[in-house]
């Protein structure tokens, strides 16, 4: 592993730490309403891959690239809904 391809790794797991720890503390005090997403797709969003996802949480690499893919799917329709009413005016 190259060091850049390490330092890329280590900035991706160091992004999904603050990731979930921010979630957590945001939902803990009421400060804000973070997104429902399930933890997949807050790891995926820092960047780690969906082996190291799937290696973290004991699942395969394909449940994973299946759940991530299913999340997208729901999210797809919702802002076409959303687009929908922009264009005609609500």
């Amino acid at each position: 592993m190259t060091d850049e391809a390490l330092l890329l790794s280590i900035d991706a797991k160091l992004g999904a730490i603050l990731a979930l720890l921010l979630d957590g503390y945001l939902r803990q005090t009421g400060l804000a309403r973070p997104k429902e997403r399930t933890i997949d797709e807050m790891l995926a969003a820092a960047g780690v891959s969906t082996a190291e996802i799937a290696r973290l949480l004991g699942k395969t690499d394909r449940a994973v690239r299946l759940q991530l893919a299913g999340a997208r799917a729901k999210k797809k329709p919702a802002k076409a809904v959303a687009a929908k009413k922009v264009v005609k005016g609500g």
